[in-house]
């Protein structure tokens, strides 16, 4: 298989680099000396909708964005490492209503450079489970360019890290654990499904005023795991 650059980096794993140590914990069982690696898929779908308003204008929005993650893992030791492929973005769609007193406009995906991006931080072993820790960077919104601007919170997951805490606090169904039990590493292949659904409003001080921000979305996350 081709390989890629590699650099341990100890107990702690951060997000910031594309191939990662996938740490054991101590006392673990011992695992076979075959396989050697793994095929990992982390495929996502998200559709949600997001509602500002300022003064006498709100902009109402929905968006809909799908990604796949491909990497592989591979035995090193007692230890693996975790190698990113590639990552597809095949669909984003967002569509923007500005609502004001006397004219009303609508704004789409083509008129902003930004886009999702789906990034698998690290695997690591804890309590027989293997946890995946991803999370998707958004866009700021509105899209009109005269509003104040936020950021749109997309998925993340239990495991990350970084901004967006408090993530975990505004699940209203399912969950944001992604973990398979590490038992999946004898099994030819392993597919799982998580699914959670996530909503969050508020008022936020800004020099024009307070503004009202909402927004919620419906996630869902296939992990797939083949063994080589």
């Amino acid at each position: 298989m081709r390989k890629g650059k590699r650099r341990a980096i100890g107990p702690l794993l951060w997000g910031a680099l594309p191939f990662l140590w996938l740490l054991t914990t101590p006392g673990a069982p011992r695992l076979l000396p075959r396989p050697q690696w793994w095929e990992i898929r982390l495929a996502l779908t998200v559709r949600g909708d997001y509602t500002v308003r300022e003064l006498e204008t709100t902009f109402a929005g929905e968006f809909e964005f799908r990604a796949l993650w491909e990497g592989t893992m591979e035995r090193d030791g007692v230890d693996f490492l975790l190698y990113h492929t590639k990552t597809e973005a095949p669909h984003w769609e967002i569509r923007e209503k500005a609502a004001r007193p006397n004219a009303t406009r609508i704004l789409t995906e083509k008129e902003t450079a930004e886009k999702p991006r789906l990034r698998v931080n690290y695997i690591m072993r804890q309590d027989r489970e293997l946890r995946f820790d991803f999370e998707v960077e958004g866009i700021r919104i509105p899209l009109d360019s005269s509003a104040e601007k936020f950021d749109l919170v997309l998925p993340r997951s239990k495991e990350s890290s970084g901004e967006g805490a408090g993530y975990c606090d505004s699940i209203s169904k399912g969950s944001n654990l992604i973990a398979i039990g590490d038992d999946a590493l004898a099994r030819d292949r392993l597919e799982r499904s998580f699914s959670w659904e996530w909503k969050r409003q508020g008022w936020t001080a800004q020099e024009k005023g307070a503004v009202f921000v909402a927004g919620s979305h419906k996630a869902g996350v296939t992990v797939t795991l083949i063994r080589h």
